[in-house]
């Protein structure tokens, strides 16, 4: 009897899914189908200029940094307790060519100079007696070299030796010796007093007056500040219109200060970041118009001609070097020569001449996308 009921229920489930489907088919045909819409066609609207060739001017405007010329370490080649100068020997101080920037005690440096001196001046004395008897022509100019030296003052130049047998008897005497010692000690002497060799001022200050310098010793750091350069990142494809020599415009960032500078060199290296080639600008303060290292100036550089070309905006531009023309209502891919990139257009050749080509940007456009020209 089990099996009988599993069975009659399965029969009655099977007719129940029959009877769904058949009035679901009776519904669904009384529904009307939906007509597929056409799609329409799309329609750019743009706008264009004629191609047409003349010469313009090619303009290179970058930024750059200014630096010293110089950057020196002012070191000491003695030893001795450093003392004040003509100026302070602090971070920031500026100075003039030729002042006295540090001294170093040098009392005791002075004091053995001139008893070498001493020293000299009577082994002098002592070989004139035999000077007059064995070199009687040359005997005036050896005393006027004894009686022209100054304790306090350089040694004079040494007299011309006039023969093999003058020298060897001066040389025995140890007369050249000590003379040679003598200026070399004036040199070191001269040491002991760091003077400036260009205007300029002290970025770093490690050592103070009162403080032992040791030969060697790092006492300042200092930049030259009436010479300066301006460093100035240009693109590789740029640097091809830029010479030595050439005569730059520069001018602060609002454009209120303007200064004359020059091309002196140009990096024969890219930087593989950035892709470009430095170019340095020589530039001075003028009156009224100081310059700051570290400062940033606009380099605007010599203007050059280009003939035979157009320009139109960079963001027509794609691939870079292809744009759109307008053709027969649609839009055609066209590649051009780039001849120069400004900073918002480019200069350009490579079209013929009259035909249409889009000045804007446009997006997800292709070949063959129909197009109206804007007027």
């Amino acid at each position: 009897m089990n099996w009988r009921k599993s069975l009659i229920s399965i029969v009655a489930i099977i007719i129940l899914f029959a009877l769904s489907y058949f009035l679901y088919s009776m519904l669904t045909g009384f529904v009307e189908s939906p007509e597929e819409k056409q799609r329409e066609d799309i329609k750019l609207f743009i706008r264009t200029q004629k191609v047409a060739y003349t010469t313009n001017t090619a303009k290179i405007i970058e930024t750059g940094r200014l630096s010293s010329q110089h950057m020196v370490d002012l070191s000491a080649e003695v030893q001795g307790q450093i003392l004040r100068g003509n100026v302070i020997l602090k971070e920031g101080t500026k100075f003039k060519k030729g002042d006295l920037l540090i001294r170093i005690f040098d009392e005791e440096a002075k004091n053995n100079l001139k008893a070498s001196k001493s020293r000299f001046m009577n082994g002098i004395a002592s070989i004139l007696p035999d000077i007059r008897i064995d070199f009687p022509e040359s005997y005036q100019k050896y005393e006027d070299f004894f009686n022209s030296i100054i304790i306090d003052k350089p040694l004079p130049e040494l007299p011309q030796l006039d023969s093999d047998k003058e020298k060897v008897f001066l040389a025995s005497r140890n007369i050249l010796n000590d003379y040679f010692n003598i200026k070399s000690a004036e040199v070191r002497l001269a040491k002991y007093r760091l003077y400036a060799p260009f205007d300029g001022t002290f970025t770093a200050v490690y050592l103070e007056a009162g403080s032992v310098a040791n030969p060697g010793s790092r006492i300042a750091s200092m930049i030259r500040t009436d010479k300066m350069e301006l460093e100035v990142p240009v693109r590789i494809e740029d640097t091809y219109w830029i010479g030595v020599g050439d005569k730059v415009k520069l001018s602060t960032k609002d454009r209120h200060l303007s200064w004359t500078g020059k091309v002196v060199r140009k990096s024969n290296f890219m930087d593989p970041n950035s892709q470009t080639i430095t170019v340095y600008i020589a530039v001075s303060p003028e009156n009224g118009k100081p310059l700051f290292p570290g400062q940033y100036l606009f380099a605007e550089f010599a203007s050059k001609t280009l003939d035979g070309t157009m320009a139109i905006p960079r963001n027509a531009v794609f691939d870079k070097n292809k744009v759109f023309t307008v053709e027969d209502g649609l839009l055609k891919e066209n590649t051009i020569n780039i001849l120069k990139k400004n900073e918002t257009t480019i200069l350009f050749s490579g079209l013929t001449e009259g035909v249409e080509v889009v000045i804007e940007p446009q997006v997800n456009a292709k070949e063959g996308t129909k197009a109206e020209i804007l007027n």
